[in-house]
């Protein structure tokens, strides 16, 4: 009885000791060699395979060049063949030059990288700028309740690049990864932003030009509009008479000259305006007047090339 006794514990202790190896090993399964903000490793033969990333220089304008360098250690005492690095960048910059010739999968390929040595791969990117234009030419008519919000503005706030890398060899572990950021500085620009509220009849034309190679705007308007009640359909519960007077506000922010303009016009029962305004570089130019103004932004512009 003794020695069933003494043999049932061993099988519980032998089984317990098979289960914790086997929780061991998944979680170093899960914790093992993976993914690092700055760098990476995973196993390569008596030593480990470790990546690096790092743009240089760490922050740029909008347009600027960066190189971005990878760089592969075997700290191993054997050398390392058929090593694969994929790079992707996030969001998608323009690649002007690679160390390395990529593959048709988009992959560079190192055919070997020695015992206790390092390669590097080396990546010439540009900083996505926008050099769009913008134009748009509008008219609006009708007759109730208009509630009118636009904003067009040229300042670009700053953001990251980020370079996410992935490395892996024939015959070694999982793959290593490693991510690196690049800081993009924001940059001043203009702004204009466009408030109308008001019940009656309503007409208005516009004409915005937002270029984004110098940061400038130019826009010209035209308002029209008469106060009178209107009725408000609610459907199921019939109709509401409801009233607003003309309100008009117009913001002019221009921080490439360092100057901010405000001007409009609060419960008015007849708007009849016109106003045309350039923010630029070298400044801000507003004109207004009353009444319907006779001229546009291509009309100013053939005045200013003759």
């Amino acid at each position: 009885m003794v020695e069933v006794v003494r043999l049932r514990f061993w099988f519980v202790l032998l089984s317990a000791t098979f289960l914790i190896s086997l929780l061991i090993a998944a979680v170093s399964a899960l914790t093992g060699p993976g993914s690092a903000e700055g760098g990476g490793s995973m196993g390569g033969g008596d030593g480990l395979l470790e990546v690096s990333s790092s743009p240089n220089p760490t922050q740029v304008r909008r347009g600027e060049t960066v190189t971005w360098n990878v760089t592969i250690n075997n700290p191993a005492s054997k050398p390392v063949k058929s090593l694969f690095i994929k790079v992707v960048f996030d969001p998608e910059v323009e690649v002007l030059a690679a160390s390395i010739p990529p593959s048709s999968a988009a992959l560079f390929k190192l055919e070997e990288v020695g015992a206790r040595s390092s390669a590097t791969l080396s990546l010439v990117v540009r900083a996505p700028r926008s050099e769009r234009i913008f134009a748009m030419s509008r008219s609006i008519k009708g007759e109730g309740f208009v509630s009118l919000s636009e904003e067009y503005s040229t300042i670009e706030e700053p953001y990251e690049i980020r370079c996410l890398v992935s490395a892996w060899a024939e015959g070694i572990g999982r793959p290593v990864r490693n991510s690196s950021a690049l800081a993009v500085l924001g940059e001043e620009g203009a702004m204009v932003r466009v408030r109308e509220m008001g019940s009656g009849n309503y007409s208005s034309s516009e004409e915005v030009r937002v270029d984004e190679r110098n940061r400038s705007i130019e826009i010209a308007r035209n308002v029209s509009a008469d106060y009178r009640p209107f009725d408000l359909d609610l459907r199921m519960e019939g109709s509401r008479n409801g009233s607003s007077l003309w309100s008009e506000m117009i913001e002019l922010r221009n921080d490439l000259a360092r100057d901010t303009s405000y001007f409009g016009e609060r419960n008015a029962t007849h708007l009849d305006r016109w106003y045309h305004a350039i923010l630029q570089r070298n400044g801000t130019v507003v004109s207004f007047g009353e009444g319907r103004r006779p001229a546009y932004i291509h009309d100013c512009e053939r005045s200013r090339r003759s």
